[in-house]
């Protein structure tokens, strides 16, 4: 019953507000005890230096009118609890039956063969597989040209991923290449940890 009087009682007292050209002290506050709104303190109608009467509202906004929304929560099927709730007795499992009884592994078809049995198989992943990054002889021949490496020095996995020649990320190692070969006129030395032969026939 409040809050429906509440915007009439604001609008009346906008309307009813005068204007004064006395000091404000010369106007008392009058508070009706007669009215809940006014003795609860809801409402008052304090005076300025002008002499004008203005309302003051308080937000009737608090913390225990806040809630969600319709619908947007929702609570948990409590099962066998009574057949008024309507997953009482057999909980939604239907009568008798292994799947009414117990539990079964995940992807058993009744013993049929599954499906992650019925699907085919293909190739494999080598776990001892190892994997280089390539570098061809001719890069490292164009990176001498333009001063970054020293042919002069001992040209390591280090200096390569400096200058550029190779990426940031290195898994096993780096391949040497032999493209580009024609390029180097000079003797380079260079680090090796892994040597593989190829021998052709």
């Amino acid at each position: 019953m409040l809050r429906r009087r509440i915007p009439s009682l604001i609008s009346n007292s906008i309307r009813n507000a005068s204007f004064h050209t006395k000091p404000a002290s010369h106007f008392p506050i009058i508070k009706s005890l007669h009215n809940p709104i006014h003795h609860s303190g809801l409402f008052q109608k304090p005076v300025n230096s002008f002499g004008v009467q203005s309302v003051r509202a308080f937000s009737l906004l608090s913390l225990n009118d806040l809630r969600d929304n319709k619908g947007a929560t929702k609570q948990k099927t409590r099962k066998g609890r009574g057949i008024g709730s309507g997953k009482g007795k057999t909980a939604g499992r239907g009568h008798k039956g292994q799947k009414a009884r117990g539990t079964h592994k995940f992807g058993f078809e009744g013993g049929q063969t599954p499906l992650r049995r019925r699907m085919p198989k293909r190739g494999f992943k080598n776990p001892f597989s190892l994997e280089f990054q390539p570098v061809g002889l001719g890069k490292i021949a164009r990176l001498i040209n333009a001063g970054k490496i020293d042919s002069s020095e001992l040209i390591t996995m280090k200096t390569l991923k400096d200058t550029g020649a190779i990426g940031k990320q290195i898994r096993d190692g780096v391949r040497l290449m032999g493209r580009g070969a024609e390029q180097i006129q000079w003797p380079i030395h260079l680090e090796v940890i892994f040597l593989f032969l190829l021998f052709q026939y």
